[in-house]
């Protein structure tokens, strides 16, 4: 067929040709869903709820309370104990004398007893001592442990933000790939009309736009399931109508510091390391307590008392009642108790040695997870920059094979391979953005910062 003849039937059916591929930025798959409606927050806002509402917070926070109640429980035995003790008694049955003329009843129907008591420990061999310390620790590690669960809980709701905006990104690079593939199917029933293709070009691109439908379909529905965990993680109610903002802000990469910078972060402001050093202590105080079974237990007793008897009623004259009072000092020293505090001071050993390794093991592992997402980072960045000139290769390509097609001088199969190709670049753009940004949140995380403590301005 002669070139005019070509160029003749190709305006026949203009209207129905393929279009350049869509002059679409790399960043602009990132943009939000216009259609999306309702409350909008953002990463920040999300944040500062799920810290506010969450119910990790929540029980972080009743578990401190608890910890700081025992720590004022284990003072009050700095403090001396005062008690006020009463009875009475009514003598159902009076007691008998035996006497050679009979018998005779002894005592009173009534008898009343008040006292104020009064006690204080002198010396403890260290045990209320220790013990205070021990619940002091118990109240600093409910703290960081509340600081634990809200960088647990920061890092879970910035995962879920970017799962979100991922989803959001992957949607746009399906329906482009749906609209260009049902470009492409009109073109091939266009050239079919004309006789320019066979039917199976034909029905070989309406199964590859019925094969991206789905891909459709499946990326709306993780954007949603991403919002669904979102207000999960946020204590509201999966009808709850809100939905993430985002900027490009939010997708960018700061430098870093060095690994030497970021390791001492990590040893300053890792909650997790503060807890292990934590238990290093109270395993410490635990041995003291344990020794102090051994040592003797020196007390200060008082006690003032009102004694009162009579035949009925209450007592009236003091020739019914009398008070007494006393004061003194007991002393109690372990001889043998079967072993039984040598073999917890053993115990306790053992444990404080659990301790020490479980700390030094933590900061090696601190150290493995601050390089682990280190190395991640720098890996996602450099694979941003590589894959974003890719994207726009790969449409200049589509364009260049479009005009092709339409002058017949290549194959829909080419065609085909650079609309994949365009889709292909996309994904692994959106994939290298969203990897990240997941890594950037490891490291705060492996860090144990909670603001961009080390992120410099662009």
């Amino acid at each position: 067929m002669k070139k005019w003849m070509l160029l003749a039937l190709m305006a026949a059916y203009a209207p129905v040709c393929l279009g350049a591929a869509p002059d679409k930025s790399a960043n602009s798959l990132f943009a939000e869903r216009e259609e999306v409606g309702g409350e909008k927050i953002t990463i920040s806002d999300a944040i500062r709820m799920a810290l506010s509402d969450s119910y990790q917070i929540i029980d972080a926070q009743k578990t401190k309370e608890i910890y700081e109640a025992q720590l004022s429980e284990a003072n009050s035995y700095f403090y001396p104990s005062l008690s006020l003790d009463g009875s009475y008694n009514r003598a159902l049955k009076k007691s008998k004398i035996v006497m050679s003329s009979g018998t005779m009843e002894i005592g009173q129907n009534n008898t009343y007893t008040a006292g104020l008591n009064g006690s204080y420990v002198l010396w403890s061999g260290g045990q209320i001592r220790n013990t205070a310390r021990a619940a002091k620790v118990g109240a600093e590690t409910g703290l960081f442990n509340l600081r634990h669960v809200q960088s647990l809980v920061t890092k879970q709701v910035v995962g879920f933000c970017y799962d979100i905006i991922y989803a959001a990104a992957l949607i746009r690079v399906q329906e482009e790939y749906l609209d260009i593939a049902k470009q492409h199917l009109s073109e091939a029933q266009a050239k079919y009309k004309q006789g320019l293709v066979s039917n199976l070009d034909v029905l070989t691109q309406k199964v590859k736009v019925e094969n991206i439908e789905p891909l459709v379909l499946q990326a709306k529905k993780n954007f949603e399931l991403g919002n669904l965990y979102l207000r999960q993680i946020l204590n509201r109610d999966p009808e709850d109508n809100i939905y993430l903002t985002w900027s490009p802000a939010d997708l960018k990469l700061p430098q870093t510091p060095s690994l030497d910078e970021l390791y001492r972060l990590a040893m300053e402001k890792r909650p997790e390391l503060m807890l292990s050093k934590l238990a290093v202590d109270a395993a410490h105080y635990n041995i003291n307590i344990a020794k102090a079974g051994h040592m003797p237990v020196l007390a200060l007793n008082a006690d003032y008392t009102y004694n009162g008897v009579t035949e009925n009623g209450f007592p009236q004259h003091k020739k019914d009642y009398y008070w007494s009072s006393s004061a003194g000092i007991s002393l109690s020293i372990p001889l043998f108790e079967g072993m039984r505090v040598s073999s917890q001071v053993a115990q306790k050993e053992l444990a404080y040695e659990q301790s020490v390794a479980a700390y030094q093991n933590k900061m090696k592992n601190v150290r493995i997870q601050v390089k682990e997402a280190w190395l991640n980072l720098e890996e996602a960045r450099s694979r941003v920059e590589a894959t974003k000139g890719v994207v726009e290769q790969a449409r200049e390509n589509l364009n260049a094979q479009m005009k092709r097609y339409r002058a017949g001088l290549t194959s829909q199969l080419e065609v085909n391979d650079a609309i994949s190709n365009v889709n292909d670049s996309d994904l692994q753009y959106v994939q290298a953005v969203y990897d990240g940004a997941i890594a950037l949140s490891d490291l705060k995380f492996a860090v144990g910062v909670e603001v961009d403590l080390y992120e410099k301005e662009n």
